[in-house]
């Protein structure tokens, strides 16, 4: 079983710390540390662990609380395990932290459509759309937005952007 951040901060990073050059390996170590987490996070989430799986994101956004992308994972499982209003939060500060990360605004719009805000959903999409006019899940989503708002021949459009983004025919 994985150590806890705690548990492997006590083990490390007190022991190099009494001396100024271990400071900077204590670092590397840490950075190793978080790359490991997130990538068994990954395999993890990729079988369908994604309580595990947002476990190890957690540890790693503990130590790298202003990390864009953990934030992004933490908000993808959070959602896989139907925790949408914990994952609009996390795509919150993952779109805050990288507002030109096209993914995190895209999955932010999927959480806000679970939550019935299909207003905002329809700006996340914009926004993501602005980034990468070319984002076929963006163009999808948007359409999702529009058509829950009842908007049905401009959603209609959007799908047709999307499909035409994904090399489709309709």
């Amino acid at each position: 079983m994985k150590p806890t951040i705690y548990e492997w901060i006590d083990g490390h990073y007190k022991h190099y710390m009494n001396t100024s050059s271990h400071r900077q390996k204590v670092f590397l170590e840490f950075d190793e540390k978080i790359k490991e987490w997130i990538r068994d996070a990954k395999n993890l989430a990729e079988d369908g662990f994604y309580a595990q799986a947002l476990t190890l994101y957690q540890q790693a956004k503990e130590l790298e609380p202003d990390n864009g992308l953990i934030h992004f994972y933490c908000g993808d499982a959070e959602a896989n395990l139907g925790q949408f209003e914990k994952a609009l939060t996390s795509f919150n500060r993952a779109v805050e932290l990288l507002p030109n990360h096209g993914s995190s605004w895209i999955f932010r719009a999927v959480a806000l459509i679970h939550l019935e805000r299909y207003v905002e959903a329809l700006s996340s999409c914009d926004r993501a759309i602005s980034i990468d006019a070319n984002d076929q899940e963006a163009w999808l989503f948007h359409g999702v937005a529009l058509q829950r708002l009842g908007k049905y021949r401009q959603a209609y459009a959007s799908f047709k952007q999307a499909t035409e983004r994904a090399g489709t025919k309709y």
